[in-house]
């Protein structure tokens, strides 16, 4: 074999294995401030808020932004309202493909909690004419709202989605989430709080 072929076969595998790391890498579970809890699928999207310079989420501890808004069935949710048992909110959008994977297991939970906790989802940057055909397809019954001028994302800094805020009955931030979440690791921390 001469060097020219030499060359080249060199080139193509050294080709043929940066193709092959970079399908492996696009195909890799995708990080998420969850990561650590093995039944946790870890998945996130990108929120596209864009936040004021130095506002952060709430952290655990600190009372949960406040906020009034319609549902897509009429109703107005006051997340101070709420208070006296615990709430589960998460934001999240329709085109989100981990916040849809995990609504089955947000809706199993939010009846199997019903009366002791209460699961808001949000949806940020989505109309009402959105959101209320999603929710119909995939029989949501919790409270669903649309965040079309992202006032609540903004508020409570989403940068990845699903984003997840565990409040206990005070209103005060008890566990946070970015990415998807598992049915058991929802279910502990509302076992937790309740």
């Amino acid at each position: 074999m001469n060097r020219s072929n030499l060359r080249n076969w060199v080139v193509l595998a050294i080709t043929t294995v940066v193709i092959l790391g970079g399908v492996w890498l696009v195909q890799a579970k995708p990080w998420s401030a969850s990561r650590g809890d093995p039944t946790d699928p870890g998945g996130l999207s990108t929120s596209g808020v864009t936040l004021p310079k130095g506002q952060d989420p709430p952290k655990v501890g600190q009372t949960a932004p406040d906020f009034t808004a319609p549902g897509i069935d009429g109703t107005t949710i006051s997340l101070s309202g709420l208070r006296g048992k615990p709430v589960w909110l998460i934001l999240g959008t329709t085109w989100c493909t981990y916040c849809r994977s995990e609504a089955p297991d947000v809706q199993a939970l939010s009846v199997e909690y019903a009366g002791r906790v209460t699961v808001v989802a949000v949806y940020i940057a989505e109309d009402e004419l959105t959101v209320t055909p999603y929710a119909e397809r995939l029989k949501l019954t919790y409270p669903q709202i649309a965040d079309a001028n992202m006032q609540i994302g903004t508020a409570y800094a989403v940068m990845g989605m699903p984003a997840h805020f565990f409040l206990d009955s005070t209103g005060t931030v008890a566990q946070t989430r970015v990415g998807a979440i598992s049915r058991q690791a929802a279910s502990n921390i509302l076992a937790s709080l309740t």
